[in-house]
């Protein structure tokens, strides 16, 4: 398994302090990674009040819309029936004159338990807020890396009583890139629609993708061997089938897939194990590489990646016309096999 993230190991850790309600009076989460920030943020909610409790003792702000003053007379509150009073500032990163709070901070409430909830972005660890702050709970998501989200992925799933094979979990990333809330919004769709207690990789392949006669891993392939016919038909039946937003999944595929074969011609003296290694890919695909390596040189990459970015904008709207996603998806791939 990759290594795991200092960021995994501190959710981790903080899942079940929370779970076993050892709470701090000032919580700081913050980073890029935002669906541990968000998780960590439901718990804390869910954990600390009792349903009863919430109406008088919990109070949730977002950083835009409250008044920084408004907030310090707010957290010196006592609690009503209730060992606690719990305010949580989501989007804090928005807080005007935070430092106002620095009096407070340096002296909380232990009844009052304050969450400040950072959204793509880090409080300065350089002033005395954060240092005041440190004093309770801080977590830090920074950003993670595909290697370590393909680690995380069946660690999330073993949390929620699931298990997923690891040719799924390529699956996942390769569809949906390392954004951790579309990951975990399709995971928790899988729980739903799968019964058993795996979920392997054709359960991805019809949650996420296309069928498995024509979806981008085929194309990929095709393309790789430069199968002219065969890419232009895979091309055109998932141009077909795709639903609303599907072809914009390719983009991030197709391109990780080409900027691997340009890797793959500087290693190509590499063992299969070597390169898979440093591509990031299971052993088993390494002749995929290896061929689409001999299939196009380096400007035929750097012209096909040109394709990609072109693809992309596209389908944003740029220079697109009145095609269709699908139309665009089959002249991209024309301009790829024209090299």
């Amino acid at each position: 398994m990759a290594k795991q993230s200092g960021n995994i190991d501190q959710f981790l850790s903080l899942s079940k302090r929370f779970a076993a309600k050892d709470w701090a009076p000032l919580i700081l989460l913050q980073g890029e990674e935002t669906w541990f920030v968000d998780a960590l943020t439901a718990m804390i909610e869910d954990g600390v009040l009792t349903e009863a409790e919430r109406s008088f003792n919990q109070t949730i702000v977002y950083g835009k819309e409250i008044k920084i003053n408004d907030l310090a007379g707010i957290v010196r509150r006592y609690p009503m029936m209730s060992n606690y009073q719990l305010v949580v500032v989501k989007e804090a990163q928005h807080l005007e004159n935070i430092d106002v709070l620095l009096p407070y901070l340096e002296a909380p409430l232990p009844s009052t338990i304050l969450v400040l909830a950072f959204k793509n972005a880090k409080l300065d660890s350089r002033t005395k807020t954060y240092k005041a702050i440190s004093k309770g709970i801080v977590y830090t998501a920074d950003k993670l890396r595909d290697y370590q989200v393909k680690g995380w992925i069946p660690q999330f799933c073993h949390l929620k009583g699931r298990s997923i094979d690891n040719a799924a979990v390529d699956m996942l990333v390769d569809l949906l890139g390392a954004d951790l809330t579309l990951i975990h919004n399709e995971l928790e769709k899988m729980f739903i629609t799968v019964k058993d207690e795996f979920i392997r990789q054709h359960h991805v392949e019809q949650q996420v993708g296309f069928n498995r006669e024509y979806n981008v891993f085929e194309l990929q392939s095709a393309l790789g061997m430069k199968d002219f016919n065969r890419s232009i038909q895979i091309a055109h039946q998932m141009g077909v089938r795709a639903e609303r937003g599907e072809i914009h999944r390719v983009v991030p595929v197709l391109f990780g897939f080409f900027n691997k074969v340009v890797s793959a011609h500087y290693l190509t003296g590499k063992s299969d194990q070597e390169m898979a290694s440093e591509l990031g890919v299971n052993p088993y695909f390494v002749k995929d590489y290896r061929l689409a390596a001999r299939n196009y040189n380096m400007d035929d990459l750097e012209k096909a990646l040109g394709q990609i970015k072109y693809l992309d904008l596209r389908l944003k709207g740029v220079h697109r016309g009145s095609a269709e996603d699908g139309d665009l998806l089959v002249e991209t791939v024309l301009g790829i096999l024209k090299n």
